[in-house]
């Protein structure tokens, strides 16, 4: 994660920001504030935890003011008001809640003859934060999915057309909710019909109750739904993925994860502006006489890559023998295959 050093303490800590955070932390002899550095979170648990790369550590030449609007700035203050990072006497990193963190941090310095963090100030949360704190909490107890899961089979059978399966497919993931607001901004636009949104489980839950919910009520029966839904919308913000768990057709389980790569897209963009996207998707099955079957496909720009792995040989084997009818079949579709690996899942083709 990249930071930049706001200010010093009298006790020698720096105050870091981080994204919208900000942390107090021990550094480096050569750290001066305005510098630039780089930090990898090496835990989160009991509290979070990183590691400063001293030579990662120079003056921040490309920091420039950014003005936010009063709802991005308002939520800056909850987001800080909930993540503060300070340190104890021991030197160990907390989360502190209901801390104000003043435009001016020097001046929240330690008072002669004081060495642990600034003594903590009462702040009112909006909303939003409480909310955000609720969800917080309730994904470190685990009450918090991290993939969608589907009520009922996708199909109603196996055998159908590829491209009614196709249809199924993208509606799973297209009316999850996950990408609800961006489909009421649509529909605001005039890009798509109300009937749509319907579809989906925020609308669906809504109407259920009859459009009367507070998300910040335990008792609420609508918050833990909806509370759902979000969680899933910050990790697909966060993590660039989103996973889906249910049946493909009665008795057929399937995983799938859908991911937007970066790494290697993001090198070459620096050289090539045109650089094409590059997704990555994975798809799991048991089938009963195949037994284990997963296919990673990656599509880069215009470009597919297909790699299927089996828990056995004998499968694996079948896989690849019948290859040339997938790839006439995605031939037929219009669409090239560029390359096809098929594998046993602990050993070499």
């Amino acid at each position: 994660m990249s930071g930049r050093i706001l200010s010093n303490f009298s006790d020698g800590t720096f105050l870091v920001r981080i994204a919208n955070t900000a942390a107090r932390m021990v550094l480096p002899n050569n750290a001066k504030v305005g510098d630039a550095l780089v930090l990898t979170l090496v835990s989160k648990d009991p509290r979070p935890t990183f590691s400063v790369n001293e030579g990662s550590i120079r003056p921040d030449e490309e920091s420039a003011s950014v003005a936010l609007s009063n709802a991005g700035r308002a939520m800056q203050k909850d987001l800080k008001s909930l993540q503060f990072v300070t340190r104890d006497d021991a030197g160990a990193g907390q989360i502190a809640q209901n801390e104000d963190i003043a435009a001016d941090a020097q001046a929240k310095g330690a008072r002669p003859g004081q060495t642990g963090a600034p003594a903590s100030t009462t702040t009112t949360l909006s909303n939003a934060a409480r909310l955000i704190d609720s969800l917080l909490h309730a994904s470190q107890q685990g009450d918090m999915a991290d993939h969608v899961s589907a009520p009922a089979p996708l199909l109603p059978r196996a055998g159908l057309p590829p491209e009614q399966m196709a249809g199924a497919l993208k509606d799973a993931i297209a009316y999850s909710g996950v990408f609800y607001e961006s489909h009421v901004s649509a529909w605001a636009a005039g890009q798509r019909p109300a009937e749509e949104l319907l579809r989906e489980p925020q609308a669906q839950v809504a109407a259920k109750h009859g459009g009367e919910i507070n998300l910040l009520s335990q008792n609420d029966p609508a918050q833990n739904q909806l509370g759902q839904i979000i969680n899933l919308q910050l990790n697909a913000l966060e993590q660039q993925r989103v996973l889906w768990h249910g049946e493909v057709w009665p008795g057929q389980k399937m995983d799938w994860e859908i991911s937007q790569e970066h790494g290697q897209q993001e090198s070459n963009a620096q050289a090539d502006d045109e650089a094409p996207p590059s997704w990555h998707s994975v798809v799991r099955f048991d089938f009963a006489h195949l037994g284990g079957v997963s296919a990673s496909i990656r599509l880069i720009g215009q470009q597919i890559h297909v790699q299927v792995k089996a828990d056995n040989e004998s499968t694996a084997a079948a896989l690849r023998g019948n290859s040339s009818l997938f790839a006439d079949a995605m031939a037929a579709a219009g669409t090239s295959l560029d390359s096809l690996i098929v594998k046993q899942s602990h050993g070499e083709t």
